[in-house]
């Protein structure tokens, strides 16, 4: 089975066999030999270029790339700089017991334009050994999240009309995610119906407009703290909330620790 075909699917259509996630660091001219594996492969590279020479093509690959490579495929790569880059190593069954894939040959799956993933992976490999309470439910959790972004990114074309029929109401929502406005202003803004919006923004966003415009606020409340030119209160005022508590909570849910932690570091 396919990743696509579970873009619909009930939880007890997948389980997570394993995941394993490693951090290397390679010198140029690097060599390595990979037998094969009955494993799901992916390599997302953070820095450097490498060429992996498989059975009946060579596959290049650049920073931002995520790589996959099936079950079961032998290459051995060559690094053509120092390079960073993490290994992940994946195995997902379905209902039946039958591994999941996410394409049928190696290739590029997606370039990481935003650079979404190294900050995740980074969190999820933190975690790994973690042995305090509850750290093997935040494994899970971040090992799915992961997942749900892969698959998204992977199935990216299938989502391009979704993303054409709201643009307009997304570039709206990101130019003015400091105010409060209603679901139906972004809909008018893509002529469509509240109810079609909606969908066609899960869809693409794998999110409400809502949750959505709350993330931006999160993400730049965070670039600003980062400056330590600016108090709580005056990072919730610049986007758009005005009640610190509710602020503090949000940014919590968000960003995993309080706007403090964040201000002192």
């Amino acid at each position: 089975m396919k990743m696509n075909a579970l873009a619909y699917a009930s939880v007890n259509q997948l389980a997570l066999i394993d995941l394993r996630i490693e951090d290397c660091k390679v010198s140029h001219l690097h060599k390595y030999v990979m037998q094969p594996a009955p494993i799901e492969r992916f390599i997302y590279i953070t820095g450097g270029s490498v060429v992996f020479h498989l059975e009946n093509k060579d596959l290049q690959a650049r920073a931002g790339d995520m790589v996959y490579l099936p079950g079961e495929t032998a290459y051995h790569s060559l690094w053509q700089e120092d390079s960073e880059f993490m290994v992940i190593d994946l195995l997902l069954h379905d209902s039946e017991g039958q591994p999941i894939r996410f394409e049928d040959a190696p290739g590029v799956l997606f370039h990481d334009i935003h650079g979404t993933y190294r900050g995740l992976l980074e969190e999820l490999a933190a975690k790994a050994d973690g042995s305090g309470p509850f750290d093997w439910l935040e494994r899970l959790s971040l090992s799915f999240r992961l997942l749900c972004e892969m698959a998204r990114d992977t199935n990216r074309t299938q989502l391009q009309e979704h993303t054409r029929r709201i643009k307009e109401g997304l570039r709206y929502l990101e130019n003015n995610f400091a105010s409060d406005f209603p679901v139906e202003k972004l809909a008018e803004t893509c002529c469509l119906s509240v109810g079609s919006f909606r969908r066609s923004f899960a869809e693409c966003m794998g999110m409400s407009p809502v949750e959505y415009r709350n993330r931006l606020r999160i993400r730049k409340a965070t670039a600003l703290l980062k400056t330590g030119d600016y108090t709580v209160g005056e990072c919730a005022e610049a986007v758009g909330i005005h009640d610190i508590k509710y602020f503090s909570k949000m940014f919590k849910r968000y960003a995993g620790v309080t706007p403090r932690v964040i201000k002192r570091s």
